[in-house]
């Protein structure tokens, strides 16, 4: 979780396929309740060609083929190669599925190709937030959806002692997301590129243990490198990360966040 220079930084977990399908079954279950929340708002029916965008290992990918049935076709996308090659069918009584390399600034289809597109803690990472938003919004069809989520990395709040360090901290450890607030300009981007019936949704979410906050954001790592790259002064550092170990064995760990969920419509 380093790179050439000393500086860690979270993302770099998806350099590893391995890593970083544990990464991805680990935020899958703490975000049980979110993935609902997400089902409900997809605008599918049976029958329905629908596109994820970052898919990973296709968890959603096959999950989306049960639902529009046989007649339907669900394709997904992904920068990693080796998480592509991880994926697998869909089971009988699903939609035909695909999976595909390539990026979300620059998606390989014609437009109008489907009735709904989404992408989940994917924007936070790509290159270009606004060409991927607008990608999506282009290759659904007129009416269809594209449907967007992702955490706001300036809102996590983690319950400790020292409120300075703490707010310092989480700063800048956040700020190692590429696009760390891409969550509150997600509304705005999809306006941008044309989208229609634009709303937005707030889903809170509630870590009440270090492995399900790490899931989401390696945060137990973060006094260590702050120490060491000089953030903070390394014991006081080092004690803010000792308190996060603390409350967590003392099963007493909080850490508040905020996931932006974001739903347009194609003119």
């Amino acid at each position: 979780m380093t790179t050439g220079t000393g500086q860690v930084k979270p993302a770099d977990v998806w350099r590893a396929a391995d890593d970083a399908k544990k990464f991805l079954d680990q935020a899958a279950i703490v975000l049980a309740s979110v993935k609902t929340e997400l089902d409900d708002m997809l605008r599918v029916t049976t029958g329905s060609h629908v596109l994820d965008v970052g898919c990973g290992t296709g968890a959603d990918v096959r999950a989306i083929a049960q639902r529009v049935g046989p007649g339907g076709r669900v394709v997904g996308i992904d920068s990693s190669e080796q998480l592509i090659a991880q994926a697998t069918p869909a089971g009988p009584g699903a939609a035909e599925v695909e999976f595909l390399h390539g990026e979300a600034g620059s998606l390989p289809f014609a437009a109008d190709t489907f009735d709904a597109a989404r992408a989940e803690r994917v924007i936070e990472h790509v290159p270009d937030p606004a060409a991927a938003v607008a990608e999506m919004l282009r290759v659904v069809k007129p009416g269809g959806q594209v449907l967007i989520t992702d955490p706001d990395h300036g809102l996590w709040a983690p319950d400790l002692t020292d409120r300075d360090l703490t707010r310092r901290i989480m700063t800048w450890w956040g700020e190692h997301v590429p696009n760390a607030w891409v969550a509150r300009q997600l509304r705005r981007l999809l306006i941008e590129a044309g989208a229609v019936d634009v709303t937005v949704k707030l889903l809170p979410v509630a870590l009440t243990s270090l492995a399900a906050a790490d899931a989401l954001t390696w945060v137990g790592k973060a006094a260590a490198a702050a120490a060491a790259q000089g953030i903070a002064e390394e014991t006081r550092a080092l004690g803010w990360g000792e308190e996060i170990q603390r409350r967590d064995a003392q099963g007493t760990f909080l850490m508040l966040g905020t996931f932006v969920v974001v739903s347009g419509t194609k003119k």
